[in-house]
């Protein structure tokens, strides 16, 4: 009896039956590959570097959330090899940086707008959103980048735009991005 009690209070205070949110984070994984696949081919056109894997989160009542991390222009670290850069060195890497972060901003919108039609068990209201970070070390000079990029949008409103197969202009009005 004690049993029974105490399983029927787990199932309630369960926000979803087992099935739907085994569903729902196989629809995150399967975004988070594709995330990864797509940053992969924007690398082809201006090399940077994805550091680690996406990671996808489902919020309850705001949607799926995808972080990632990337490094527009590896350099090494400094070291007992490397002990320092220059100041010229430190400016021609953020110019660098300031001229990839371009191709990034131009390739993540579709990237977004792409999930939308995957994450199916997600609600039409809800929000996909999109968080890259970007990696810079202590010593660089960040002027002029910003640190993390956010892109969202409801998950209806990008199913909406994939069905138009809306021009640039209107992910841009669709898809809100910003910086930090």
């Amino acid at each position: 009896m004690w049993t029974l009690t105490l399983l029927s209070l787990l199932v309630a205070a369960s926000p979803q039956p087992i099935g739907e949110s085994r569903a729902v984070r196989a629809a995150l994984k399967n975004a988070e590959r594709t995330i990864d696949e797509r940053v992969q081919v924007m690398t082809a056109r201006a090399p940077f570097v994805l550091l680690g894997t996406t990671r996808g989160a489902y919020l309850p009542g705001y949607g799926a959330v995808f972080s990632l991390e990337v490094n527009l222009v590896p350099v090494a670290g400094i070291s007992p090899f490397r002990p320092a850069y220059s100041p010229q060195e430190i400016q021609n890497l953020n110019r660098q940086k300031r001229e990839k972060l371009g191709a990034l901003r131009a390739g993540l919108r579709p990237l977004l707008l792409e999930q939308a039609a995957g994450l199916a068990q997600i609600p039409p209201n809800e929000k996909v959103a999109l968080i890259v970070s970007l990696f810079n070390f202590h010593w660089e000079d960040t002027t002029g980048l910003p640190s993390q990029i956010v892109l969202q949008a409801t998950r209806q409103a990008l199913i909406n735009l994939q069905a138009r197969r809306a021009a640039p202009a209107e992910l841009e009005q669709g898809i809100e991005l910003r910086e930090f």
